[in-house]
């Protein structure tokens, strides 16, 4: 297979999933390296302007029917503040009145604002992302505002959405 081939094929397989994808598996599949894969990956949203988000789990394609969050519930944007040791409190709180945690932003003074895609909407989700932090020894993106940080989030409806930040503001965890 071309490598103009294997872009398209990744594309549409890509494009089919309701889960993200890892470059290994890719990989696999299409017989290439891992770098081979993220260097496809790259081209392909430079030259097809393609959203691919790169997530903690793998590339999903969040415009694909399956994946299309914005047509689904409510989604809003919540503040919050903690140190390492509520990471999982927050993230568990938010599970639990059925929120998916989409994403992690922070404002840096120099960079301005910098995103990182989470799409955490299990606790299995979650207690992978948290063995990633472990293993690699990661830090919160947060670490570099003093804890300050927001999550898209999105729930079933707005009722879901209040009853999340009561939790976390009883717990001393959104920032208001």
């Amino acid at each position: 297979m071309k490598a103009q081939e294997r872009r398209q094929a990744i594309l549409a397989f890509l494009k089919e999933q309701s889960e993200a994808i890892t470059a290994n598996e890719l990989a696999s599949r299409y017989q290439v390296s891992r770098q081979i894969i993220v260097g496809d990956i790259a081209l392909l949203r430079a030259h097809h302007k393609v959203e691919i988000l790169a997530t903690n789990q793998g590339y999903l394609i969040p415009s694909s029917p399956i994946n299309n969050t914005a047509t689904k519930g409510y989604t809003g944007v919540i503040v919050c503040r903690h140190d390492d040791s509520q990471m999982r409190l927050e993230l568990e709180t938010i599970l639990a009145y059925q929120g998916k945690v989409l994403d992690v932003q922070i404002e840096h003074p120099v960079y301005g604002l910098l995103s990182a895609t989470l799409h955490i909407h299990s606790q299995a989700d979650l207690e992978a992302f948290l063995e990633r932090m472990a293993t690699y020894e990661g830090e919160m993106l947060a670490s570099l505002t003093d804890g300050i940080h927001s999550h898209t989030i999105q729930v079933p409806s707005l009722k879901e959405f209040k009853l999340i930040e009561n939790a976390l503001s009883q717990e001393k965890i959104l920032y208001v």
